[in-house]
C-alpha cells in the first residue's frame, strides 16, 4: 500500500505535526529517512511537565527541551511556543532561556503556564506576537509595551512589576480583539484608552472600567459587584453576556446592566448552588425582564464551591 502521507509536501506535513505535542512530533523521526529531520522544521513547540516529585524526570525534561530548541531549523520562524511547567522545582533560568529563544525565533503565539515562583523575561516588546497567554507566572521588570500585531491577550494570575499600570499594557496593543484579565497583580490607576477593535472581553470588574469594553460583542464578567452603578453609556454591540455572581450580589445591578444592553441575545448567569433558593425572587425579575427584551437565550447555571 502506498504511503500517501509521506508523499505530501513538507509544508503540509509540518502543519499537521504542529497540532501534536513536541514529544510525539520528534518520535516521527523513526518512521523513515524522509521523516528523520522533518520535525526540525515544524513551526510549533508544545512542552508539558507536571511531575513534581521526581528530579530525574525533571532533568530529562529540561535536557529534552534544550535539545529540541537547539536542533530546530532557526531559519524557520516559530509560529507557536507553548509551555506548561507544573512543579515546585525552581527552573527559572531554563525557562527564561527558552522564552528568550522563542522571542528571538520571531514567535507569533506564546502560551506560558507555570507558577508565580517562576520569573519570566518580559515579552511585551515582541513585535511578532499575535497571541499572548500567560497563566500563573511572574514577569520581570520592563519599561515599555510594543505589541502592534497582538490580537489575543490572556493574563490569568500574573504578577507584574508594581510600578506598572494595566493601562500601559493595553495602550501598547492597538489591534487587540480578545482580552482576558483575571487575578492580575498590578496597579489599575492610569487612564485607559478605548479598545476600539475589541470583540470579546473576560474581566474582573475592578480591573477595568466597563466603558473601556463597551464596544465588545461578547462579555464575561467575573465577581461583578457594584451597588451604586451609574452607567451613562450602552453596550450597543453586545450580543452575548455571562455573569459570574456571588451570594451577596445586588440583583438590581444585573437589571440595571441589562437595560444598557439593547441588542443582547444570549444571557448566562452563573451562581453558587447553595445560594439559589435565597435568590429565586431576584432571578424571577431577571427572567421576567428577559421577556420584554431582545434576549433569545437565557441560562442559569449553578456552581459548586470547592
Amino acid at each position: 500500500m502506498a504511503d500517501r502521507i509521506s508523499s505530501l509536501p513538507d509544508s503540509i506535513l509540518c502543519d499537521i505535526l504542529s497540532s501534536l505535542p513536541t514529544k510525539e512530533v520528534v518520535a516521527t523521526s523513526v518512521l523513515s529517512k524522509r521523516w528523520i529531520f522533518l520535525w526540525r522544521s515544524v513551526p510549533s513547540f508544545h512542552f508539558d511537565y507536571n511531575h513534581d516529585k521526581y528530579k530525574e524526570a525533571c532533568t530529562h525534561f529540561l535536557q529534552s527541551v534544550d535539545s529540541f530548541l537547539l536542533s530546530r531549523d532557526r531559519e524557520q520562524p516559530l509560529h507557536r511556543f507553548r509551555l506548561t511547567f507544573d512543579s515546585t522545582l525552581d527552573q527559572t533560568i531554563c525557562i527564561k532561556t527558552w522564552i528568550t529563544a522563542a522571542v528571538s525565533g520571531r514567535v507569533q503565539h506564546l502560551d506560558i503556564n507555570c507558577n508565580r515562583d517562576i520569573v519570566m523575561p518580559s515579552v511585551f516588546s515582541c513585535k511578532t506576537l499575535v497571541v499572548l497567554k500567560l497563566n500563573s507566572i511572574t514577569v520581570e521588570d520592563f519599561s515599555s509595551v510594543d505589541l502592534p500585531l497582538l490580537k489575543i491577550l490572556y493574563l490569568n494570575s500574573v504578577s507584574l512589576p508594581r510600578y506598572l499600570d494595566l493601562s500601559q499594557i493595553l495602550s501598547g496593543c492597538p489591534n487587540l480583539e480578545d482580552l482576558e484579565v483575571m487575578g492580575l497583580a498590578c496597579e489599575t490607576k492610569g487612564k485607559f484608552n478605548r479598545l476600539t477593535k475589541l470583540v470579546r472581553a473576560s474581566i474582573n470588574e475592578n480591573l477595568l472600567p466597563l466603558e473601556i469594553v463597551k464596544d465588545v460583542e461578547v462579555l464575561l464578567l467575573n465577581w461583578v459587584y457594584q451597588r451604586n452603578l451609574d452607567l451613562d453609556f450602552d453596550f450597543q454591540n453586545l450580543v452575548q453576556l455571562e455573569l459570574d455572581l456571588q451570594a451577596n450580589e445586588d440583583w438590581l445591578w444585573v437589571l440595571k446592566l441589562l437595560k444598557h444592553c439593547p441588542n443582547l441575545q444570549s444571557l448566562v448567569i452563573c451562581i453558587y448552588k447553595e445560594a439559589l433558593e435565597n435568590m429565586l425572587g431576584h432571578i424571577h425579575k431577571v427572567f421576567r425582564h428577559a421577556f420584554h427584551h431582545t434576549l433569545k437565550h437565557v441560562v442559569l447555571k449553578g456552581t459548586v464551591v470547592l
